[in-house]
């Protein structure tokens, strides 16, 4: 879309025609407002990688939600709306991944620690917990210890530490592309370690 400044359609004009199937329409109203959504991401996310993986959340979301946007002409406030709402949910998941990675790293230094102390012989203290409570406890901390040392510790540096990508990189010396690949690798190897091992849970 091409038009001059004075024949360029209006944020109205593209979500009617955005709402009648014209993905073009959507693309223009995306390309006007990417960097706006991106730098709130940006400044949500403190990196570079989920700011981007934000941006295409937003925009996804907005473009499902934009039937039901009833003052067309209000796009952008609208559409700053949901940036804000996404990036609010996104903080509040890396908090609690936070809190739960930083549970599974003590839960694995416990067991480390009972492995030591108590005999192989000996069994576990019963505690408050089910059975099945404290098999996934071990399940959990059996995972994290098990993956590779670059991968943990790009782990423990990010989530537990709180580092920024920049920050990782001059304490391991490896690049941001492959910070993010170590990162999103050990969530996955978590993830398969835990979806193989519940099913042998009591």
């Amino acid at each position: 879309m091409s038009e001059s400044p004075e024949n360029r359609p209006t944020d109205a004009d593209l979500v009617g025609l955005a709402n009648r199937g014209e993905l073009q329409a959507f693309e223009e109203l995306m390309a006007r407002y990417q960097r706006a959504v991106f730098n709130i991401a940006l400044y949500k996310s403190k990196n570079y990688f989920d700011a981007e993986d934000l941006t295409q959340d937003i925009f996804l979301a907005a473009f499902k939600a934009l039937p039901t946007l009833k003052e067309a002409e209000h796009f952008g406030g609208w559409l700053f709306g949901i940036a804000y709402n996404r990036c609010h949910k996104w903080f509040q998941r890396e908090k609690t991944k936070i809190v739960k990675i930083r549970e599974l790293k003590e839960r694995a230094e416990v067991q480390e620690r009972l492995r030591h102390r108590s005999s192989s012989s000996e069994p576990p203290t019963a505690g408050t917990g089910s059975p099945a409570g404290h098999a996934s406890a071990q399940v959990l901390s059996e995972a994290l210890l098990k993956l590779p040392s670059e991968i943990r510790e790009t782990l423990t540096l990010k989530y537990l530490e709180g580092l920024s990508y920049q920050e990782i990189e001059a304490r391991l010396g490896i690049n941001a592309n492959r910070i993010d690949y170590l990162i999103r690798k050990g969530k996955q190897m978590i993830r398969d370690r835990l979806g193989r091992s519940e099913a042998r849970l009591p």
